[in-house]
């Protein structure tokens, strides 16, 4: 040690050495007055001068040394206090030593605290009130603080403020004694994995708690259930099904098909775009359960693996049998009805012309007068009445005709003015009887339309009818045609009479449906007229609309196509 001692100063003074032993030579050579004198003189005088140039050497050396020294440390000082890490510097007496800015902002305290003389001690007791979590006695809580400093190399803890700021505070020994601590702001990481840990337990818990079958497998192989798997397999035990294969709990037949959920999970897009897919589950007692598949990739590891959401819907697929097999007789009802009423047409027509037909003898008199005026009364109202029944059951077997399919469309060649003025005079008596004024707007040069002829004039008939039977006495009702440039023709029946409420328009098209619904109905019919004339327009590539403001009257417009048009020869 004593050894190591000396080496140290004559490796930092060995030119101050060498000078005064040459200057003591000197100066005895000088007193001694010997014959060797001059010689050591002259020896010692050239020493000095060498010794001096050293000297020289080594001072500025050293001031270089102490200059880079400076700059050094006061580039050291910059980055201590300009560091985003709050750090502070204590001796082993936890006295403190130095500290940064940054420290002092991060603990919120006074500057004036922060002077040599402050200890842990004291910081810890300013900065009591502002943790939480830290107990109800300072005096104990500093005394735990520095014990658990206290013989240890290094050490970690976080601190929450009352403002919920959180600090990460470290604490080592320094190599000469004492100790160095840092802090760090931590809140948004920390509040981050706090998100994060309560999102985990929320999925968790989710998928725990979730009706529907979840697994998880990789590469085919099961390495995770919840319990509504547990239950779909009809197993008991987790064990029983982790590290099983998927694709032994369904049907071979459908492998094909479950490939890619069974797979690996490494192309997540194809994953991503994976649709929901039915089939069956084979359970543990050997029974089969129909479930609908979904998959998701989800990161586990350094990898992904596959999770399954198997839902159970043979409840759902009973209910499907069952509809699907009530559609399938309620169409087969509708199909005969249909076709029963469309045979009937001709047993229930042939008697009603007759009742119309010798009624009509009775009213003529054909044969001889009457005996009673009473009985041409009741022979008019036999008339009327058949008359009337005889024009339902034509719109309830037209419309089944067409329902079933069986109506058949014959297309001429039809004079659509000759048409509409043939449809004004059907209706034109009763209009009288109710004074109420018919008008026709037309070009006289209109085209003809290639059409089924009955059919054309059924729709108009049942529009202008319509107009008479819901237009007040005193009323107008405009029948217009009018070509339309390069869509076809369209012909329309509009009246100023009670109109229809906006939401009762849909209902007007709807067979068998009266608008007015009241118990004692004004108006009497079948509710077949507005959609049997819709049905025959369709059937002609045609459409029927209908427009009306409640009190206001109403416009119903018959569209054809242009390919019906047909232009009359020059």
């Amino acid at each position: 040690m004593a050894y190591q001692k000396l080496r140290n100063i004559w490796g930092d003074n060995r030119v101050a050495l060498v000078s005064g032993s040459l200057g003591g030579v000197l100066l005895v050579s000088f007193l001694t007055q010997s014959m060797f004198s001059s010689v050591y003189c002259l020896i010692a005088a050239a020493g000095l001068l060498i010794c001096s140039g050293f000297a020289l050497l080594q001072s500025r050396q050293t001031r270089h040394e102490h200059q880079s020294l400076q700059s050094k440390q006061s580039m050291l000082d910059i980055v201590f206090d300009n560091i985003e890490i709050g750090i502070s510097v204590f001796d082993e007496q936890f006295r403190l030593l130095k500290w940064n800015n940054r420290y002092v902002d991060l603990f919120e305290l006074d500057d004036s605290l922060f002077k040599p003389e402050t200890t842990l001690r004291d910081i810890l007791a300013c900065n009591f009130e502002k943790y939480v979590n830290v107990g109800d006695n300072p005096d104990a809580f500093i005394a735990e603080t520095l014990e658990h400093m206290d013989g240890r190399v290094f050490g970690k803890v976080d601190r929450e403020f009352a403002n919920g700021k959180i600090l990460e505070i470290s604490f080592s020994i320094c190599p000469d004694g004492g100790f160095i601590l840092t802090a760090s702001d931590v809140t948004a990481t920390r509040l981050a994995d706090k998100a994060l840990r309560e999102n985990e337990d929320r999925y968790r818990s989710m998928v725990e708690l979730s009706p529907d079958a979840i697994v998880a497998h990789k590469g085919g192989f099961i390495i995770y259930v919840n319990e509504a798997a547990l239950e779909l397999f009809k197993l008991k035990n987790r064990h029983d099904l982790i590290g099983r294969k998927i694709s032994s709990y369904f049907p071979y037949s459908d492998s094909e098909a479950l490939a890619p959920y069974f797979g690996s999970a490494d192309n997540a897009d194809i994953i991503k775009n994976l649709p929901p897919l039915k089939s069956k589950v084979i359970r543990e007692d050997g029974g089969k359960t129909d479930v609908e598949m979904e998959a998701s990739a989800l990161l586990y590891g350094e990898g992904n693996i596959l999770q399954l959401v198997i839902r159970d819907i043979s409840a759902q697929m009973q209910i499907e049998d069952f509809l699907k097999q009530a559609k399938d007789e309620a169409e087969y009802a509708a199909q005969i009805k249909g076709k029963f009423l469309a045979n009937m047409s001709h047993e229930l027509r042939t008697p009603l012309n007759a009742v119309i037909g010798f009624s009509e003898v009775i009213i003529s008199e054909i044969f001889g007068p009457v005996g009673s005026k009473k009985y041409l009364e009741y022979a008019h109202d036999i008339n009327s009445s058949g008359l009337h029944l005889l024009d339902l059951i034509n719109d309830i077997l037209d419309f089944s005709k067409i329902e079933a399919g069986e109506q058949k469309i014959n297309e001429e060649k039809v004079e659509i003015d000759v048409l509409v003025n043939e449809c004004i005079r059907l209706t034109q008596q009763r209009a009288i009887e109710n004074d109420i004024n018919i008008k026709l707007e037309f070009d006289p040069l209109l085209p003809q339309i290639f059409a089924d002829r009955r059919m054309i004039k059924q729709i108009l008939i049942n529009l202008l009818s319509n107009a008479v039977k819901f237009t007040p006495t005193g009323g107008r009702i405009i029948t217009s045609v009018q070509l339309l440039e390069n869509e076809g023709m369209k012909i329309s029946v509009s009246d100023n009479g009670i109109g229809i409420r906006e939401g009762d328009i849909e209902r007007a098209l709807t067979p068998f449906v009266q608008v007015d619904n009241d118990k004692s109905r004004k108006y009497h019919g079948t509710g077949l007229g507005l959609p049997l004339s819709k049905n025959l327009a369709e059937m002609h590539e045609g459409r029927l609309e209908l427009i009306s403001k409640y009190g206001e009257g109403t416009v119903v417009t018959l569209y054809l196509p242009r390919d019906r048009i047909c232009p009359k020869a020059a």
